[in-house]
């Protein structure tokens, strides 16, 4: 289960470090093109905040699908929820103090 969770975890790491990476190269580029006068400078800025509007509905997506992905490869598996593990400690821990008397 943790080998899951931190695949995962570097799967979405991942993600936001090339979103980071495209971000600053999509203003870079924004900025050069404003600066040739090739667009002005609120189309470069409609640009950005379009890219971020995507880039958050893109991501919200992902998370759910990944989200879908590990509820059900975590399915497959059959282990003790914390509760049944608690349970079982509490038990333990009756029969310990049983067995000292």
């Amino acid at each position: 289960m943790e080998n899951l969770e931190g695949l995962f975890k570097k799967f979405v790491y991942t993600g936001v470090g090339l979103v980071a990476l495209t971000k600053d190269r999509l203003q870079k580029t924004i900025d050069e093109m404003v600066k040739e006068d090739k667009i002005s400078e609120n189309e470069g800025k409609k640009m950005v905040t379009d890219f971020f509007k995507n880039t958050e509905s893109k991501k919200n997506e992902l998370e759910d699908q990944l989200k879908k992905v590990v509820d059900k490869a975590v399915s497959k598996f059959k282990y003790a929820s914390s509760s049944s593990l608690e349970e079982l400690a509490n038990r333990i821990k009756v029969l310990e103090q049983l067995l000292k008397k």
